[in-house]
């Protein structure tokens, strides 16, 4: 089709159709874009995000020229187009079974670039669907009118999406064409890549398994492992029901766990010498019952011994009203807040604590 054939073409009825169609995909990307998300969610399966874009009538209009489409309407598949990135490529094969069982699949446009690429060759890496939100939704009346539109579902890992935009951006240059010695290092370069994405997978099982693992170990059968965010949770989440202490578990940054370990804290054990059962009692009575994990073993090792904790204090720079007069009551009034004096460290109802006056209350402004 010449172009002006092509110009012939579009004048009437088929540019009517591409604006009425378009106009329909404007509706259908967002909708698929919500229940692809509400259904992830319900799922529990992670992912980096899920956006969606409908094409412009220009594009359209320019794909059907240069394909040299004679039937648009049944050659165009992605007037819709979602993309959905994970963080793993276990993730990639999970929503790739839940796209199947939502929505009805055009197996015969639908293709895994893996599967095509074959073992031995490198390069950009993703599953696609094209897709049809499908007769079980043609009578609900979001999707009115919607149901047998196709639309394409992009699945693929963040570094599959990393790869694939270096790929696709001409300022790069990383296209086909390339010389043999440039080639050959592109290949060798993606082909570290998907090593490095199978690892991660690897990494996030032996994870999971060393979860599992320490799940079902007592708090005395913990004492023996490594202090770390993965031990540490089921152990305080022990402590905390048993002393009812009300601990809110929080991802705990490697700088805090350094910090624990300078105190000495290398093992459960080492935590559990110094939680005994008074202290743990102590605690409990002072408690205002939402601590997150990383105040309770701060609170640990400052009753434990403030002295040596305060050599390798992380610069907090605030105190809770119920630690402060744990902390008083552990060490005196005075000691305590000439300590609190000297750090800084504001303390929440510092003008109230309800403990003995002193003469250095003049001097110290609580």
């Amino acid at each position: 089709m010449n172009a002006e054939s092509w110009q012939k073409s579009m004048a009437g009825s088929n540019r009517t159709w591409i604006e009425e169609t378009l106009s329909q995909h404007r509706r259908l990307t967002p909708a698929v874009v919500r229940l692809l998300e509400n259904i992830l969610d319900r799922s529990s399966i992670e992912y980096l995000s899920i956006s969606g874009r409908t094409k412009e009538l220009s594009s359209t209009e320019e794909k059907i020229r240069r394909k040299k489409y004679a039937q648009p309407e049944l050659q165009l598949t992605d007037l819709s187009g979602i993309r959905v990135i994970t963080f793993l490529e276990t993730q990639v094969k999970e929503i790739s079974d839940i796209i199947r069982a939502t929505f009805d699949i055009d197996d015969k446009h639908s293709f895994d670039r893996a599967s095509i690429l074959g073992d031995d060759r490198m390069g950009y890496r993703s599953t696609h669907f094209v897709c049809t939100l499908g007769p079980s939704r043609k009578g609900l009346l979001e999707y009115e009118a919607l149901s047998e539109l196709k639309f394409e579902i992009q699945v693929r890992t963040v570094l599959q999406h990393a790869w694939a935009e270096l790929a696709h951006d001409r300022s790069f240059k990383l296209g086909t064409g390339l010389p043999a010695k440039i080639q050959r290092k592109l290949n060798l370069y993606s082909g570290m890549l998907e090593i490095v994405d199978g690892a991660f997978d690897e990494i996030a099982r032996d994870v999971d398994a060393y979860k599992s693992e320490i799940a079902t170990k007592t708090a005395s059968q913990l004492s023996d492992t490594e202090l770390n965010s993965l031990t540490l949770q089921p152990y305080l989440e022990q402590l905390s029901d048993q002393y009812d202490l009300g601990i809110i578990f929080v991802e705990i940054p490697d700088e805090v766990l350094n910090e624990f370990k300078a105190f000495g804290l290398n093992k459960i054990g080492d935590l559990k010498a110094i939680a005994n059962k008074y202290v743990l009692e102590q605690i409990s009575e002072h408690s205002a019952g939402d601590e997150n994990a990383i105040g309770f073993v701060r609170t640990l090792m400052m009753y434990h011994d403030i002295d040596r904790y305060f050599t390798i204090w992380k610069r907090w720079e605030g105190l809770d009203r119920p630690t402060a007069s744990l902390l008083a009551k552990r060490y005196g009034s005075q000691k305590f807040k000439l300590l609190m004096k000297e750090k800084h460290i504001w303390i929440e109802g510092e003008e109230d604590l309800g403990l003995p006056q002193d003469p250095l209350d003049d001097e110290i402004p609580w």
